[in-house]
């Protein structure tokens, strides 16, 4: 690969300053960093079980990190951007936790809206290759 598809290092610094406080994966995270290629991250020695993936991207704004996580859990997860300034912004995300209903109405109508919103984000994630 080229020095024009990675990131400069001072880019890649300000990721990783970012994620470091939110996550133990960072230990896996690349250096140099390509752009356009997924990346999944992985826990040092087995110390989480979250599923993280990342792309780095450029646009007319500046570099930016794509970032996925699937906490252990696996009832939460997280999806934003971070800019090369540092600036954080949330993108939309799954909702998988589950909303239970007395009235089986309104129950059907939170798994109708949650299916489809979650169809939505899928189909976002898989564009950018960090769906999990």
């Amino acid at each position: 690969m080229t020095s024009e598809d990675m990131v400069p290092d001072r880019v890649r610094d300000i990721f990783v300053r970012t994620l470091t406080p939110g996550t133990t994966h960072i230990a896996a995270f690349p250096d140099p960093l390509p752009l356009g290629v997924r990346i999944g991250l992985v826990a040092p020695e087995g110390s989480s079980r979250e599923r993280i993936r990342v792309r780095a991207e450029h646009d007319e704004t500046g570099y930016y990190l794509d970032f996925y996580q699937e906490s252990n859990d696996g009832e939460t997860s997280s999806h934003y951007r971070i800019r090369e300034d540092g600036s954080i912004t949330p993108l939309e995300n799954l909702i998988l936790l589950h909303q239970h209903f007395a009235d089986p109405e309104q129950a059907r109508q939170e798994r109708e809206r949650r299916a489809a919103h979650n169809k939505q984000v899928i189909e976002i994630l898989k564009a950018k290759d960090l769906y999990m």
